[in-house]
């Protein structure tokens, strides 16, 4: 069916598992270990220049050790 569907229906059939997938919580929550590195990636996306100067900073302080 998908090989003889029109651009519109394929979009539609896609967008429709995506909504099914969402409703059944396919997508697992965060093991507990790698919740650091989520806050650190939301950290990053809320103020990018701050991030960016922390991790210069960091990245020149571990080359002097």
């Amino acid at each position: 069916m998908a090989s003889t569907a029109s651009p519109e229906q394929r979009i539609e059939l896609a967008s429709e598992a995506i909504r099914q997938m969402a409703e059944h919580a396919v997508f697992e929550p965060l093991p507990r270990q790698d919740r650091w590195l989520h806050h650190l990636s939301e950290a990053t996306k809320a103020a990018p220049l701050q991030s960016l100067t922390i991790a210069f900073l960091l990245g020149v302080f571990l080359a002097h050790r």
